[in-house]
């Protein structure tokens, strides 16, 4: 099994919610949309900072209120403005100290409380990537993953890929099935979701 010292942690808060603000609608941090009471950025990092080491948040906006909860990592230059969520665990992943780094996005409030060590069971000695599966979908960017992949992943990126599931597949990632709830895992990506989901307003 992986242990905590062992493992870094990241939020990934770095896109630009562009399904949230709607047609002309004003610019929205996901990360910061309130959720019973604390912002999504709070409950991921509430779920992930008893598992891991140093806890990173990929941002690149609102950096003052995002290193409330985490070490503030915005993406590196070289993958430009708009490389995806990949770019932002690049960018940590050189960074990193510890061999392993867990990953969620900010915008999942049902993350289980048994995912960390899921995916370590899953990943430990047997594949340096682990990813959630739950109700029949796959979500790739819950995962574990070794950070001696940093090189693969930035040329990766370089060379224009941007798909997260076909570069797990190139490294034999381990999908680790959560059950049948398709709500698990799910994310708010439109307003619509953000109502379902009970949400209120924004943290400031």
């Amino acid at each position: 099994m992986i242990s905590r010292d062992e493992i870094d942690g990241l939020v990934l808060a770095g896109g630009q919610s562009r399904r949230m603000r709607g047609q002309g609608g004003p610019a929205v941090d996901k990360g910061l949309l309130m959720l019973d009471g604390a912002p999504l950025v709070q409950r991921v990092a509430q779920t992930l900072a008893p598992w891991v080491d140093t806890l990173y948040i990929s941002a690149n906006r609102h950096l003052d209120i995002y290193g409330r909860h985490g070490l503030c990592v915005p993406d590196d230059a070289e993958f430009g403005g708009d490389a995806g969520p990949l770019a932002g665990v690049a960018s940590v992943m050189v960074r990193s100290r510890r061999p392993w780094l867990l990953v969620s996005p900010v915008d999942v409030p049902r993350l289980p409380m048994d995912m960390p060590a899921r995916l370590a069971e899953a990943a430990g000695g047997k594949a340096p990537l682990a990813y959630a599966c739950a109700g029949g979908k796959e979500h790739p960017l819950c995962m574990l993953v070794r950070c001696d992949l940093q090189r693969d992943l930035r040329s990766y990126l370089l060379e224009g890929g941007r798909k997260v599931l076909d570069w797990h597949r190139r490294h034999g990632a381990v999908p680790v099935d959560f059950g049948d709830d398709p709500g698990l895992f799910r994310n708010i990506n439109t307003p619509e979701d953000w109502r379902a989901a009970g949400g209120q307003g924004a943290a400031s």
